[in-house]
This record gives structure tokens, C-alpha cells and sequence, in this order.
């Protein structure tokens, strides 16, 4: 079981790590989305800065990378131990990947760490799911994943899910939070702790962040002084 376990999680982790945004931005764009926007490869900075088409593309791609290691252990017979440490494996590689030196800058995870969750539990996926729709409904989405991520963990002992299943829950939750505070001390420069901290955990805010446009003032074809907040154009829009 121990070794079926760790092996279970560097799957996960290795799976976790492709940088889909990257590759696909660069692939088919030719741009290095880590230098645009959040500087981040997840969906988000990707359709802030290449488009709608490709956004979709790694959305979806990154979702699948939380779904499949879990869903894989899982169609081998794997017990729920082993399938919830390729579950967190895959949230972890994505939040600290291999690929990339153990930096995804700006990374929140929320994508791979839905798909883990669908894959681990199911059922803990409706209430989730409700959160991230009335998030969409008003407006804000950071507090709807943050709800949603709690009622996951709510259910999976409310529903006296399996051990394995609970610890998950868990630690999901506890790696969405980890993200959304990680880097906070340069935040802390701006303003005071508590208002700071509220601002991270509830609605995700970064003061000066930037969503679009090139993080260096050079463009990635060594055309000098683009404009801030120009995106690029990609086919995707």
C-alpha cells in the first residue's frame, strides 16, 4: 500500500506538471505566456493574452490533469488511498512544477484541483459545483471557489465519505489557500495585515497585478516599447 501510494503520487505529480498553457501558447502562438499578464500558464493569464480558443483548450486540459491520475488508479482497482494520493500528486505538480524549476507563478490551481475532486468524490462535486455557479452568478468568482472547496469538505464527512476521501477534501481546500496566500508579504508592503489577508483569501486580490500584457516591456518578436495592456494576437482572439 505504501509503495503503491507514493507511486500513485508522483504520477499525479508528474502529470500535474505539464505546463499545458505554456505549451499550448507557445506551440501554436509562439508566445511564452509566462512573460505576459500574471506571467502565469494557466487558463486565465492565457486567455487575458492569447485568446478564448486556446483559453479553452487549457482549461480544459488542466482539468483533466486533477481527473485522470485519481480516475486512472481507480479503473486498476486501486484502493481510495492510492487514488487520492494521485489526486493530491496532480494538484501539487501543477502548483509546483517539475518542469518549471518548482515555480507556476501566480498558479491558483483551481481547475486541476476540481477535476481531483470530481474523480476522488463525486457526489462532494454538486455542492462544488453549485458554489462555482452562484460565484459566476455574482460576480465573483474567488469567493464561490473558496465556498466551494468548503462545502466539498463539508459533504465528504456530512456524507460519512471513506477516510481517505475526507483527508482529501482536506487538503484540496487547505492547497486552494495555500496558493491564494503564498507571496503575500510583498502585498503586506501595501497595505495592513488583516485587510490584506481578507483581500487574498475572500476574493483572491493581488494589488498591481497585472492581467495583460507584456511583463517586460519588450515584445516576444524584439520589438521594443509595446503599449501596457496590448494582448497578443493570437487566432483565439
Amino acid at each position: 500500500m505504501t509503495l503503491g501510494t507514493t507511486l500513485a503520487f508522483i504520477f499525479g505529480y508528474l502529470v500535474g506538471s505539464v505546463p499545458l498553457g505554456l505549451l499550448v501558447s507557445r506551440g501554436l502562438y509562439g508566445v511564452d505566456i509566462r512573460r505576459y499578464g500574471t506571467g502565469g500558464t494557466g487558463a486565465s493569464n492565457v486567455l487575458h493574452n492569447v485568446g478564448l480558443l486556446p483559453a479553452a483548450v487549457v482549461g480544459l486540459g488542466i482539468f483533466l490533469q486533477g481527473l485522470l491520475p485519481p480516475l486512472t488508479a481507480t479503473l486498476f482497482g486501486a484502493p481510495e488511498p492510492v487514488a487520492a494520493a494521485a489526486a493530491i500528486g496532480a494538484v501539487v505538480g501543477y502548483d509546483w512544477p517539475v518542469f518549471l524549476g518548482f515555480k507556476a507563478e501566480n498558479a491558483r490551481g483551481v481547475g486541476v484541483s476540481t477535476g481531483a475532486a470530481v474523480a476522488v468524490f463525486p457526489l462532494g462535486a454538486v455542492p462544488l459545483l453549485l458554489m462555482y455557479a452562484l460565484g459566476r452568478l455574482l460576480k465573483q468568482m474567488a469567493p464561490g471557489v473558496l465556498l466551494g472547496f468548503m462545502a466539498y469538505a463539508a459533504g465528504a464527512y456530512y456524507l460519512d465519505a471513506p477516510p481517505a476521501v475526507r483527508v482529501t477534501a482536506l487538503l484540496l481546500l487547505a492547497l486552494v489557500v495555500l496558493r491564494r496566500v503564498e507571496g503575500v508579504g510583498r502585498d503586506l508592503r501595501r497595505g495592513d495585515l488583516l485587510p490584506v489577508l481578507a483581500d487574498r483569501l475572500l476574493f483572491d486580490r493581488r494589488p498591481g497585478q497585472r492581467l495583460s500584457g507584456p511583463v517586460r516591456r519588450e515584445s516576444l518578436d524584439g520589438r521594443q516599447g509595446q503599449r501596457q495592456g496590448r494582448r497578443w494576437p493570437g487566432k483565439g482572439g
